[in-house]
């Protein structure tokens, strides 16, 4: 697959998509992001009128019940606002960034679940997770909080308006030195978003190098090569270079908000000061009252402050909208595979149609030159396939594309004559019953990772046969509660770890329990040794008669059951007969098993070596 497309989202459609999220979520809480900011302007700008009004009804001398009434009216709406202001500063706090956090999660796991396992490979889209991840980090990054960041420039605005019609009813060349600062504020908060925009990529790179490096350091399965290969002074001192880097790049970022933060300072002080002046010679001139210039003294600092929080919620608001393109970048990545409706599968018979491949070849993105080119292949109904060659060969990479998890970058693959990318993908994957080399177990008892279901769908019976079959019973009827045991010791501190042995043989359990028509096993016994490898594969010769089988095995001697066998050599199928045709025609099948057989049957170390790299 190639690199993920970044799309083009704009300001309002980033907007709408969070608006919609936090409404479906709760809408409680974007109507108190709109209180939030209503009240967020009211309830300071009646604290700096109440000192007016006092101020007013004492030079006028006003009658006592007047005075009460009114100041008394003002304390009231003051508690009033402040109540207001309380909740919904509550409610918008706990819930914007906490919404957006847990939906975007929920939605990333089910979109990992689901997406194409190509898609979910692929490096571009992993690069698009690294940003992505960084976006929504923590419950106060940006793109969390659209909704609150929208509250508090529609309250910054709504103030810059309130104090600003206060201020210019004085004289509008005060308002005109307050706009000139602000545009030279801004200029500066451009200036510090630049800097954070361009180094963003940089230090999601970087972000993910540091989390690998710590993730490293602490799992389970690489401890033992730390240790014993004194790994440690590599991993720190890898660590300590991208560690080293990335704070430099944050330095950067931190450098340009400070900059823009003194010059704000600076020019507040200068602002500030001129516009006091002028007010004070104003009331030295008995051009306004006492309490006009209480009022408006206020408002300047007042108004200072909306100014800025207009500069600073606007440019907030600028990353939090290119964050959340990030964030929806990484989720609306398209499927390659059909996911809708599709041809309808084979049906009636318990054996699937043919399988053919033509001209198939296969290229890993970012890779020089393609893993598989010119595969021609026709595998018949309840033949049994056996694919064995080197290391890189390209054996999985086969397996996969013929699963379904992979789609040809050259060629066809065809079901029953019909193209595979024709039939729904969920629906095709039913087909298959594989087993990969790497085997993964989930965090639930064995019943449950041997039936992938729920308990309430899992058939006791089928498991219990399907443990038998893969040669595990003996282990399980041991354990205090059977199939009940839990899995993954990590999770569950009750639960116990199985063996390497023990774990591809409760996958080979997993692959009996879906009985698909079409049965593949990608070198699911390499941990066995070659006696029990053997035995296996002639218990699943059994099993599987009247069903299409595909093996991968490193040992050659495993596989002679199967009706053909293909040597791939270089991405392609060198090599294609039973055992005793590829022995008889002396290529290089047949030089890989007189190494192995000689290996099993002298135990010289030379041979052994040299089977190693052969197989």
């Amino acid at each position: 697959m190639t690199t993920p497309i970044k799309r083009t989202y704009s300001a309002w459609s980033n907007i709408l998509y969070s608006m919609r999220l936090h409404w479906r979520a709760r809408p409680l809480t974007l109507m108190c992001c709109a209180v939030s900011a209503l009240v967020g302007v009211g309830f300071p700008f009646v604290s700096i009128l109440m000192p007016k009004i006092v101020i007013d009804n004492l030079t006028e001398g006003v009658a006592p019940s007047e005075f009460i009434l009114s100041v008394g009216g003002l304390a009231l709406l003051l508690a009033a606002l402040s109540g207001a202001k309380s909740y919904a500063d509550l409610i918008t706090h706990e819930s914007v960034g906490t919404i957006s956090i847990l939906k975007h999660l929920q939605t990333i796991m089910h979109k990992h679940l689901h997406m194409d396992y190509e898609v979910l490979e692929s490096p571009g889209y992993a690069k698009l997770g690294e940003k992505a991840w960084r976006a929504m980090q923590s419950n106060h990054s940006p793109a969390s909080n659209i909704p609150r960041n929208l509250s508090q420039l529609l309250m910054n605005v709504l103030g810059l308006l309130a104090y600003g019609t206060v201020i210019g009813s004085v004289h509008p060349l005060i308002l005109l030195l307050l706009a000139v600062s602000a545009g030279i504020n801004w200029l500066a908060l451009a200036r510090a978003r630049k800097i954070e925009r361009n180094t963003r990529e940089e230090r999601s790179k970087l972000q993910g190098r540091l989390r690998y490096l710590q993730q490293a350091s602490k799992e389970p399965s690489g401890g033992k090569d730390v240790r014993l290969y004194d790994l440690s002074r590599l991993i720190r001192g890898l660590f300590q270079n991208a560690l080293g880097t990335c704070t430099e790049q944050e330095r950067k970022v931190a450098t340009g908000d400070m900059k823009a933060q003194l010059a704000d300072a600076a020019l507040s002080l200068l602002r500030d000061g001129a516009a006091y002046a002028f007010l004070i010679y104003l009331v030295m001139h008995g051009e306004m009252t006492l309490g006009n210039f209480v009022l408006v003294f206020a408002a300047i600092g007042a108004f200072a402050g909306w100014l800025s929080g207009i500069l600073t919620s606007s440019s907030d608001l600028m990353r939090a909208l290119s964050e959340m393109s990030d964030i929806r970048d990484y989720l609306d990545v398209p499927d390659l595979s059909n996911t809708g409706a599709g041809h309808a599968l084979p049906s009636g018979d318990r054996l699937p149609p043919a399988i053919t491949l033509r001209n198939v070849g296969y290229t890993y993105p970012d890779a020089g030159k393609p893993t598989l080119s010119g595969i021609d292949l026709a595998i018949e109904p309840g033949e049994r396939i056996a694919i064995v060659g080197a290391n890189g060969a390209g054996k999985t990479t086969l397996i996969k594309l013929l699963c379904g998890l992979y789609r040809p970058t050259r060629g066809e693959i065809a079901l029953g004559g019909v193209d595979v990318t024709r039939y729904n993908r969920d629906e095709y994957f039913s087909l298959f019953s594989t087993v990969f080399q790497d085997i993964h177990l989930f965090c639930c008892d064995i019943a449950g990772n041997v039936s992938q279901q729920p308990p309430d769908r899992t058939d006791d019976a089928n498991v219990a046969k399907s443990l038998v079959m893969a040669g595990l019973m003996e282990k399980v009827s041991g354990l205090e509660k059977g199939a009940s045991t839990l899995l993954v010791r990590r999770v569950h501190a009750d639960a116990i770890e199985l063996s390497g042995g023990e774990k591809q043989k409760l996958a080979l359990a997993r692959a009996l329990y879906k009985d698909a028509p079409v049965i593949i096993l990608d070198e699911p016994t390499a941990a066995l040794d070659p006696i029990a490898e053997s035995e296996i594969y002639q218990r699943y010769a059994e099993l599987t008669a009247g069903r299409t089988s595909i093996y991968i095995s490193h040992r050659l001697a495993s596989t002679r059951f199967c009706d053909r066998i293909l040597l791939m050599d270089g991405g392609r199928i060198a090599e294609c007969g039973t055992h005793d045709e590829l022995m008889r025609a002396g290529g290089k099948y047949a030089e890989m098993f007189r190494v192995q057989a000689h290996y099993y049957k002298d135990g010289e170390v030379a041979d052994h070596e040299e089977a190693f790299h052969l197989a």
